[in-house]
């Protein structure tokens, strides 16, 4: 099965990490890989490290939160564009499935499927929030009849109305072995931290208005900020950074080894304030022994068991969240040391790497296994091997008309 994986970020997010995390389970069963990018970036330079063909798309950038109606104008305009550069990567490198990482490039991606008669296979890692969003992710989905893997119930559920039940499956992230964590005997400092990328909607702002209400109470505690903006400018850094005054806290910008940065921690909060899925830092900190609090938002519930394998926050505030940082920090320790224990097995058992891979891997074949079924003697895989041949705008047109 050739696999041609379409991302709409060039940068490197969790998207983006999951897909680099599955490329080994797809080499190992014998899967050649391509993967087509929005533009040069972090993400090709990695992809390129691995070995692993890239087409860059030359798309636009978008917002990734609302966008404005000239965004969607263009964005309009340039589907028709996508459409004829994926076919012809397809027809020339004999594409069977494509795997699309991201929603952007879905509506082309499912018109490609259409015209090919290929598979389509889409991993979405984040709910889709606004409405449009969802009506075309919803119509590209019906017209490619994909099936659909979410990283957890919360991003899946606005899919749902969109997508047979048999071709939605909830496929929780895997991440490797974090370092373990060695509890050292710290009588005189707490290290508290936030780790990821620095937008509002992770809540570095709320952590930071928390962190000043627990250090009147415990004024041994330091605080950390690690990450950057990815996806926007730095005025909410900036913000954050405002509020911080006075505080014994420490920004470290983007750190690549997580396994360090975790290992200096007491306590990782993970304070993502809206639509948040299920963050992979949770289960890194969960391989590495150190404690996460969350707030109870987004796909966060379902990863966390409250006190269990973690804490969760009453309430997404930072009033809310500096009350759990306290109890935390007062727990009996046996107890703290269950919680990272039980934490470390739902690692072991649930959201380690390779039950990842094996989890997409299979699903995929049996993908692609199932709709080669439904069309027997079909000449789908002729229709491939034709060539570089592209489309006329006409049939092009036609696609998108139905969709």
């Amino acid at each position: 099965m050739r696999i041609l994986c379409l991302d709409q970020f060039s940068s490197l997010g969790g998207g983006q990490s999951c897909l680099l995390d599955l490329l080994p389970g797809f080499h190992e069963r014998g899967w050649p890989v391509q993967v087509a990018l929005p533009d040069e970036g972090p993400f090709r330079d990695k992809l390129r490290g691995l070995g692993v063909p890239t087409h860059v798309l030359n798309c636009k950038s978008y917002s990734s939160t609302h966008k404005s109606i000239r965004e969607s104008f263009d964005y309009t305009l340039e589907v028709p564009r996508l459409v004829h550069i994926l076919v012809r990567i397809c027809r020339s490198e004999n594409i069977e499935l494509l795997y699309v990482n991201g929603p952007r490039l879905l509506p082309a991606a499912a018109c490609v499927t259409r015209l090919l008669k290929s598979d389509l296979v889409f991993h979405c890692h984040h709910r889709i929030t606004q409405k449009s969003a969802v009506r075309l992710a919803g119509q590209a989905l019906r017209l490619s009849r994909a099936r659909v893997f979410a990283c957890c119930n919360f991003a899946a559920d606005p899919l749902r109305p969109c997508v047979n039940p048999h071709s939605l499956h909830i496929v929780y992230n895997g991440v490797a072995e974090m370092p373990i964590r060695r509890s050292a005997v710290r009588p005189a400092i707490r290290r508290i931290g936030v780790i990821g990328r620095i937008e509002s909607e992770k809540g570095q702002l709320e952590f930071v208005k928390a962190a000043r209400a627990v250090s009147r109470q415990f004024p041994d505690c330091t605080f950390s900020v690690t990450g950057a903006p990815l996806f926007s400018g730095g005025g909410y850094l900036q913000q954050v950074i405002h509020e911080s005054r006075g505080l014994p806290i420490e920004f470290h910008g983007w750190q690549d080894d997580i396994g360090s940065i975790l290992a200096s921690l007491d306590l990782l909060v993970v304070p993502s304030v809206q639509f948040d899925a299920t963050p992979r830092v949770i289960l890194e900190a969960f391989s590495a022994g150190v404690p996460v609090l969350g707030f109870p938002t987004g796909g966060i519930s379902e990863i966390i068991d409250n006190g269990q394998t973690g804490f969760l926050t009453a309430e997404a505030t930072p009033a809310a969240l500096a009350a759990s940082i306290v109890q935390v920090l007062n727990l009996n320790p046996d107890t703290l040391a269950g919680v990272i224990a039980n934490a470390r097995m739902s690692w072991e058992q649930q959201f380690n790497l390779k039950l990842f891979q094996q989890r997409v891997c299979s699903l995929l074949a049996s993908s692609f296994e199932s709709a080669a079924a439904r069309k027997p003697g079909h000449p789908r895989r002729d229709s491939i091997h034709k060539g570089p041949g592209v489309h006329t705008k006409s049939e092009t047109s036609a696609v998108l008309r139905q969709s």
